[in-house]
């Protein structure tokens, strides 16, 4: 990549004389430049050129014969700029954009037309503008999207018929916005659609298309939320937080979930029906819900569960006997819970695999507590606050934790924010994944259902492999030291073999995705040298710097 520092332009550049000693240069980005004006004479002088990155260069304005002779231009980054309006035809001559870019500006308008010239474009970045409202006609030609983000703009509706061509959306961010409703036409347009955001909204009802497998929609003002089908629903992440939630029976019937986030919501006393089909879940968010006790049966088809919060409820007592059936579980979070002892001496016998312990929050005596931390280090369980409202280092406390020496000093704790303990970095992982290949290959509409396809596979290879694990530490625990104990190798090995299988095809298609990423990046690796000289009439200050 090339990179050309300290640039001015202050007019159209038209005069400016470029030069390389390279014949075909590819990539051009500037940095800590002052492009008031897209300096155009580039496409003419350099033909070839196939990505342009002027981000932050306070760029103004975008005439209309800017991107006439860029014939060969694919990634384009316009993020951090002034704009304030893409008018019609702006991009005539993009024939083979894939990649817009221009988040963070200050965009108010998009005309009808601004992107009918650019009908190879999968990735569309409008973020962080200030955008009121849309166009029905703005993505009509636009047939190959895969990627749109709207997410903090000022926008209030959405037309139904919006993305009505683009049938190969897979992920729409609409999060910091002012949306009200999302109507259930929006959504039955894009049948490819997987993963939709509508975080920090307004909106009171949500209808789930059974397409999706990943909705993000907490910071609401969510009452109900529907499955339109959930025989058909492919739905294994669901966040919900922050909302208006009184129930979730009406979720109950989703047995795809494997991460469900309803915390914040004042759900109340759970039925003990309420995750009885939900047997793949891992990461069960309950956090603030109001809950003052746990009923024996609620959990006990969670056998795979690895987190659960149940923390700052009103559970004056915790049976961890309730929690048998989850003997996979890696962390526990019980803070807040006005909790004065636990039986923790059934904890290595139930959570073999228990690593984390949250016990922040509660009503705890000093010395009662100190042996309870003391029993969870000698069993290599981490105790220290994880939640964001901190150690309590100036009260009274063990390892951060705060304890009372009586029960006059007690003092009472109240979360002001939630704080997800999901691992948001697995959840959103397949993402990238889709964003890689969309970045690399053409979108034809066959090759788009062989990266969903192959996002599905890694993903059920990967459940796969968990799961065989999870047998194989379970029967070596059930393995008796006299008579079973051959029956029980041989079963682990076998377990073993197959998951080594699994774990083959996993590497063949990460090899793949690999091999199309080095592709683009041995073509990076081509540019070399370019310079940029200043014409006599030219207004350009310029210092090049090459990597």
């Amino acid at each position: 990549m090339t990179l050309w520092s300290n640039v001015t332009v202050t007019h159209d550049a038209e005069e400016i004389v470029f030069r390389s000693e390279y014949p075909r240069p590819y990539f051009f980005e500037f940095l800590d430049s002052q492009l008031t004006e897209m300096p155009r004479i580039m496409f003419t002088l350099f033909p070839e050129m196939q990505n342009l990155d002027v981000a932050g260069s306070q760029v103004e304005n975008v005439n209309k014969y800017t991107f006439e002779h860029a014939k060969e231009l694919r990634y384009l980054n316009m993020s951090g700029n002034r704009l304030t309006v893409l008018n019609n035809f702006i991009f005539k001559g993009c024939d083979k954009l894939v990649r817009l870019d221009v988040s963070s500006n200050r965009i108010s308008e998009v005309k009808e037309k601004a992107l009918v010239d650019a009908p190879k474009l999968d990735h569309l970045d409008l973020s962080h503008n200030l955008l009121h409202e849309l166009d029905e006609r703005l993505f009509s030609q636009l047939t190959l999207l895969t990627y749109v983000s709207l997410a903090h703009n000022r926008l209030q509706v959405l037309h139904d018929d919006l993305f009505v061509n683009c049938s190969m959306l897979a992920y729409l961010d609409l999060k910091g916005n002012q949306l009200e409703v999302l109507s259930d036409n929006f959504l039955k347009n894009l049948p490819f659609l997987r993963t939709l955001v509508v975080e920090n909204n307004k909106l009171k009802s949500l209808k789930i298309p059974p397409q999706l497998t990943k909705l993000f929609a907490s910071f609401n003002k969510i009452t109900s939320v529907y499955p339109e089908n959930s025989d058909k629903s492919q739905l294994y992440s669901l966040t919900l937080s922050n909302n208006n939630l009184n129930s979730i029976q009406n979720i109950s019937n989703l047995e795809g979930l494997t991460i469900l986030d309803v915390s914040f919501n004042a759900i109340g006393p759970l039925n003990l029906t309420t995750f009885l089909k939900m047997k793949k879940l891992t990461d069960l968010n309950l956090e603030a819900t109001k809950l003052n006790t746990l009923e024996h049966g609620l959990f006990s088809q969670q056998t795979k569960l690895r987190r659960l919060d149940i923390s700052y409820n009103f559970l004056r007592t915790l049976d961890i006997t309730v929690l048998t059936a989850t003997s996979s579980l890696e962390k526990l979070f019980i803070d807040g819970n006005n909790l004065v002892d636990i039986n923790y001496d059934h904890i290595p016998e139930l959570f073999p695999n228990l690593t984390y312990l949250g016990l922040f929050s509660n009503v705890w005596n000093c010395s009662y507590l100190t042996t309870l931390v003391r029993f969870c280090n000698r069993q290599k369980i981490a105790v220290s606050t994880s939640k964001s409202y901190g150690e309590m280092s100036h009260l009274t406390n063990v390892q951060g934790i705060y304890c009372a020496s009586s029960d006059k000093e007690r003092i009472y704790f109240r979360p002001e924010a939630a704080v997800a303990h999901v691992d948001d970095r697995l959840n959103r992982d397949e993402d990238d994944q889709l964003n890689l290949l969309v970045a690399n290959m053409t979108s034809t509409q066959y090759e788009y259902k062989l990266m969903l396809e192959l996002l599905d596979m890694i993903r059920q290879v990967n459940a796969t492999n968990r799961d065989r694990l999870d047998e194989v530490r379970k029967m070596a625990l059930r393995a008796e030291p006299e008579g079973c104990g051959e029956y029980g190798s041989h079963a682990a090995g076998f377990q073993v073999f197959i998951m080594l299988i699994l774990t083959v095809i996993l590497v063949i298609n990460v090899g793949f995705m690999l091999y199309v990423q080095h592709n683009a990046n041995a073509r990076r690796a081509i540019d070399r040298m370019i310079l940029f000289k200043r014409g006599e009439t030219a207004s350009v200050q310029t210092q090049l710097e090459d990597i």
